[in-house]
């Protein structure tokens, strides 16, 4: 019967077969596909199951309800909304590009910016010498337009089929343990969905709460595109830490247009909402069963960005929850109570 020192030796030294071959990048892009896949399926799965409930339907029918709905509001947000979404990138590109020149101009006004600043002739001269590169660069971006859209697809499905019959897959899962061990591992299952419910509960609250408040935040500042950096900041908080960064760079980039002062606004502005979020709200949703250590969640993104990349920093947080869930109920709920406790010193 396999244990724990066994089971770890063998996830080792496959590691270290896949990196020898040098399959150990892909088959940990595959994994994160998969795992992204199940978290849509938890995603989904929770909802119907709340609908079921709610409006006292069988669970298959909820299902069916909540996919169709899903499937008619991607129709619809490609059919209608592709176009402006495509002007309002356009738009925001060309507001981004007015910001940066503003600000160049700004920067050239002191003499100590002039010495690092690029001349106009050289950008000029260097952007003559990539012209011959602009085929394999469309190309490359081409390629990874449709490594996107796969992936998308991947997940999906994965997790339609995940939320469709989830008792299938896990106990299946269940059943590759030995005996004495399932009625454990179906608890540790148990409560690995339920803290990951929570967790995508908690992100959705924060990206809309954030959202919402950047937009009103830009508008009442009289930056550009106020609902489309409110939208932006939206998507990107689903990166715990380091997606509030990115989202930061455009609202000051286009703050330049209306005064430097208010770049310094806008980053207070960034610094009070993302603490109020990190802080009042996340905690309240997640009712204190996954609160994220912010080091070891940054640590694990950093990581998983620097062998994976962007997939790897979107799931890192996931992942985590997932490895605490693991700690708690395998190893620290096993643990024996320490004998040197005031109780028992007292007897």
């Amino acid at each position: 019967m396999p244990n724990a020192k066994t089971t770890l030796f063998a996830l080792l030294l496959l590691a270290l077969v896949l990196a020898t071959a040098g399959l150990l990048v892909p088959t940990l892009n595959v994994c994160l596909l998969i795992m992204a896949g199940l978290l849509f399926g938890v995603f989904v799965h929770a909802i119907s199951v709340w609908s079921a409930n709610k409006f006292s339907l069988a669970y298959r029918t909820t299902y069916l309800m909540v996919v169709g709905l899903m499937l008619l509001a991607i129709g619809l947000g490609i059919f209608q909304l592709g176009s402006q979404v495509a002007d309002r990138a356009d738009e925001l590109w060309n507001q981004l590009q007015s910001a940066a020149q503003t600000a160049n101009e700004q920067l050239e006004q002191h003499a100590w910016a002039q010495k690092h600043l690029p001349d106009v002739s050289d950008i000029e001269e260097q952007l003559t010498q990539s012209s011959s590169d602009i085929l394999p660069a469309v190309l490359q971006r081409l390629q990874s337009l449709g490594w996107g859209m796969t992936a998308a697809m991947v997940i999906f499905f994965v997790g339609l089929y995940v939320a469709y019959d989830p008792d299938l897959y896990r106990d299946g899962l269940v059943k590759l343990m030995p005996p004495a061990k399932r009625e454990r591992t179906q608890k540790v299952l148990d409560r690995m969905n339920g803290s990951l419910q929570r967790w995508i509960v908690a992100r959705f609250v924060s990206m809309a709460i954030v959202g919402i408040a950047t937009a009103i935040g830009m508008w009442t500042f009289g930056i550009a595109m106020p609902i489309t950096l409110g939208v932006l900041a939206a998507l990107l908080t689903f990166i715990p830490n380091i997606g509030p960064l990115l989202a930061a760079i455009p609202q000051m980039l286009l703050a330049v247009n209306v005064g430097p002062q208010m770049v310094l606004y806008v980053l207070m502005f960034n610094v009070v909402l993302q603490t109020f979020e990190s802080y009042l709200i996340t905690p309240i949703v997640q009712q204190r069963e996954v609160s994220l250590p912010p080091v070891l969640t940054i640590a694990a993104q950093l990581l998983m960005g620097v062998v994976v990349g962007i997939l790897g920093v979107m799931m890192a947080a996931p992942m985590v929850v997932v490895a605490m869930v693991l700690v708690q109920t395998l190893y620290i709920d096993d643990r024996p109570q320490d004998d040197d406790s005031p109780s028992s010193a007292e007897q």
